[in-house]
């Protein structure tokens, strides 16, 4: 079943305002009983719940910068790619290719994490992932 874009931002609009009625984040770990699914009660519609289980990728962007196709075809193992950004910079967080926040790098581990710092508000998301 194809569901158009327009169905698609209707129903993600759904479930924010679910979630916003609820007090109940999408991510978060459900209470007892009678839940179905992390976030959202069980007489959420199953489209929404079918929608709101979709992966979409989740990028934290280090830097950007245009270059000439020269250059990088003599990149090779030991190069270094300069960028006009500050290790102190907070780095972006995309979603689904799109801006919606910023944070910090950290250490998990042994391996990185991002610190959120900010947030964009939930409508402006829920176009993000929309479009």
């Amino acid at each position: 079943m194809l569901i158009d874009q327009d169905e698609i931002n209707a129903l993600l609009s759904q479930a924010d305002d679910l979630v916003e009625a609820t007090g109940i984040a999408a991510e978060a770990t459900p209470p007892p009983p009678p839940r179905n699914e992390p976030g959202l009660p069980v007489s959420a519609d199953p489209k929404i719940r079918r929608l709101l289980r979709i992966r979409v990728p989740v990028i934290v962007q280090l830097a950007r910068r245009p270059m000439a196709v020269s250059k990088i075809r003599s990149f090779a193992p030991g190069a270094i790619l300069e960028f006009e950004k500050s290790v102190e910079e907070p780095l972006n967080l995309l979603i689904n290719n799109r801006l919606v926040g910023h944070g910090n790098c950290v250490k998990v581990g042994e391996n990185f994490g991002l610190r959120v710092t900010a947030i964009t508000d939930s409508s402006h998301r829920i176009r993000s992932l929309g479009r």
